[in-house]
């Protein structure tokens, strides 16, 4: 990552395939693609089963939990059959690599995902931690000719106070890390990678992404805005009575970059290239809330001074 803190990060995560992620065997050896966390809570849908209106399967060949629209519902597939079947949710060990923030992957104390993603990267991100107690990484690279590790790194998820005071550290609300990004994993493109996320009996992360990260300009300016989007339900009924059902939220933000001359058409073109693609989004590695997992929705440049140029870029998080 760039030494400037407000420099514009960006990361377009690799899409993970099923051949980057298997099913631990005896042994676990870290050689190949494994990991802890079963499929899904839900049976495989069966052709020679009958379902009940609202029983749930899934489908291993889309990762996807569906649930039955009708009674006696028998040899019809989710995938063709759509008056039978709603599509749910992704299956528990496909939920972080979704395209969504709040759909997360849950197991009590442990949950490890090994990957081998066939190019060179060097940012892991994981969004949305839930009574996540610590991160641990490790990277593994056999171009010596044996497998070894290559790089580790432990990262402590304890909660902080709010402030640096002493009252503060003894007395005040804490704030737990909901997320962490390292963009400093070295350039192998045979790596492995060991993520492992431990905490409690409710351990969740709703997003794991891994990719190269890029940055842009001399730094988001001043004047940042940062946000979200409610989805909530906020209505009154005839008795003046106001009923609040709590949905999804979306981040926001608004950033003003300076840019050098030179940059301006390869910045451009990058923003074509990645429209309609979640990607990460760091604005300052000083402010959490600058940190977006979603897509521009648009930018402009102005063309301001000779060697520099102002862009305003809007993004939308996703749910």
């Amino acid at each position: 990552m760039s030494s400037d803190p407000n420099a514009l990060v960006v990361v377009n995560p690799i899409k993970i395939t099923d051949a980057m992620v298997h099913v631990a065997s005896n042994g676990s050896s870290t050689t190949a693609p494994i990991t802890n966390v079963p499929e899904s809570v839900y049976p495989a849908w069966g052709a020679s089963t009958t379902y009940a209106l609202g029983a749930r399967v899934m489908l291993t060949s889309t990762h996807k939990v569906y649930e039955s629209l009708k009674a006696v519902n028998l040899n019809k597939n989710p995938l063709s059959e759509p008056l039978w079947w709603i599509e749910v949710s992704p299956t528990n060990r496909w939920a972080l690599f979704d395209t969504s923030v709040s759909t997360s992957t849950a197991q009590p104390n442990n949950i490890t995902y090994v990957l081998e993603p066939g190019q060179v990267i060097n940012t892991i991100a994981a969004l949305n931690l839930y009574n996540a107690t610590e991160i641990r990484v490790t990277m593994y690279s056999a171009i010596s000719g044996a497998l070894e590790v290559v790089y580790f790194k432990s990262i402590d998820l304890s909660a902080l106070p709010t402030g640096s005071d002493w009252w503060s550290w003894f007395y005040s609300a804490r704030t737990v890390p909901t997320q962490d990004i390292q963009t400093d994993l070295p350039s192998y493109g045979d790596c492995v990678i060991k993520f492992e996320l431990l905490g409690g009996s409710e351990l969740s992360v709703g997003v794991l992404l891994i990719g190269q990260e890029r940055s842009f300009g001399l730094g988001v300016q001043l004047g940042a805005r940062v946000g979200i989007q409610d989805y909530s339900r906020k209505e009154t009924n005839d008795f003046g009575d106001t009923i609040l059902v709590r949905r999804a939220f979306a981040k926001r933000a608004n950033f003003n970059l300076l840019i050098e001359k030179s940059e301006v058409d390869a910045f451009q073109l990058f923003l074509t290239e990645i429209r309609a693609t979640p990607c990460l989004w760091i604005g300052s590695t000083e402010y959490e809330s600058t940190t977006i997992f979603g897509f521009y929705k648009n930018f402009e440049a102005l063309i301001s001074y000779p060697d520099y140029a102002d862009f305003e870029l809007e993004i939308e998080g996703l749910t």
